[in-house]
């Protein structure tokens, strides 16, 4: 199918006149993002059935029209995998679309695994062999071929008829509104913002470290956190996350102490001083960190829900990788513990009255 490659705001309005109308749009981003914090976009794929287009970043300047296609909530937003998109598109237009649909969930209720690839689905529900071998493209490069153009159109020309697949089978089984609903917790989950004072929460093994070195982590993960956002630095090509726990557990006092700690000599000369300074300056008092796993009866909450899982898969025929994760077991044993905050998952929306009766 033909496609427009916008490089102009002028194309680019006229473009969105186009589809302004449409009841839903396939959409995809390619992007660069290897030692940056943010990801870069490098190009944006749409088609709304009748129009297909190739959005350059590099060369439009205003997005006014295309936000307001992204915001208007009577246009559903088809995407794949969405997780990663959704995180480009907020960096780039300060927005989440509204709403949007991702096939790779929807497929997870027709017993599809939960990663599937577009490919695959396209493939076994359209029975289309797509080209893949420009995954690993450079997409901030121009200018761009013809093959790699022809790539990244494949990516939103078939998602169309593949949700409409899959969409009529979820009707047919009943499943579509609980599709539905889990894309959008995806989505809000997706759209929470990390705090920069919880950023040692993500460090590996952070648990291990108590009283005044889990004050010294909690400091250096925020200093790196805004180091990396500010210079659009990814985290771990400031100070590697390894190297940072280690600073903290030991307390290092000379250059050469962080060179051992493995700091590299770029990292040293940058930031060396920096962080000695701050191991030096009142530390903040941080509660321990608490593992979900040392609460009681964990492991035996754990078995109840994977029987459980097992018995609500074997009669609604839905994947039991879709109905539980460690993560929503974890939030579960934590909420039975510390019950503050947002009920779980397993609690709440489509999985409530499948788990009602174990949980």
């Amino acid at each position: 199918m033909p496609y427009q490659f916008i490089i102009s705001n002028e194309q680019l309005t006229t473009y969105c006149l186009q589809i302004a109308n449409s009841t839903a749009i396939a959409l995809d981003t390619e992007f660069v993002r290897t030692r940056t914090f943010y990801p870069h976009l490098g190009l944006l794929q749409v088609f709304d059935g009748n129009f297909a287009a190739l959005i350059d970043p590099l060369a439009i300047t205003n997005w006014q029209d295309f936000i307001a296609i992204l915001n208007n909530p009577k246009i559903e937003k088809y995407l794949h995998s969405c997780s990663e998109d959704i995180e480009v598109l907020q960096h780039q237009f300060n927005c989440i679309p509204t709403p949007i649909i991702d096939s790779q969930i929807l497929a997870s209720f027709l017993d599809n695994p939960i990663s599937s690839g577009y490919a695959s689905l396209v493939k076994k529900y359209l029975n289309v062999d797509l080209d893949k071998s420009e995954t690993r493209t450079d997409w901030l490069k121009r200018p761009l071929t013809e093959k790699q153009c022809e790539y990244a159109i494949n990516d939103v020309l078939y998602l169309l008829p593949l949700m409409e697949k899959l969409k009529s089978q979820l009707t047919t089984n009943r499943w579509l509104e609980a599709a539905y609903k889990e894309c959008q917790s995806v989505i809000e989950r997706k759209a929470i913002i990390t705090v920069p004072e919880d950023a040692y929460l993500t460090i590996k093994n952070n648990w291990q470290l108590k009283g005044k070195s889990l004050g010294a982590l909690k400091k250096l993960a925020h200093w790196r956190y805004d180091i990396a956002k500010t210079q659009d630095i990814a985290l771990n090509f400031v100070i590697h996350e390894e190297v940072l726990w280690k600073i903290a557990r030991y307390f290092p006092t000379s250059l050469a102490e962080l060179e051992k700690l493995g700091m590299k000599g770029k990292e040293i000369r940058l930031y060396g001083q920096k962080v000695l300074a701050m191991l030096n300056e009142p530390l903040p008092i941080v509660p321990a960190i608490k593992r979900v796993n040392t609460y009681p009866n964990y492991k035996q909450i754990c078995e109840q829900l994977k029987q459980a899982t097992q018995t609500i898969a074997e009669q609604t025929g839905l994947n039991s990788d879709l109905l539980l994760s460690r993560k929503l077991i974890n939030n579960y044993v934590k909420w039975l513990n510390e019950p503050k905050g947002n009920t779980p998952e397993i609690m709440s929306d489509w999985r409530k009255p499948l788990f009602a009766k174990y949980v």
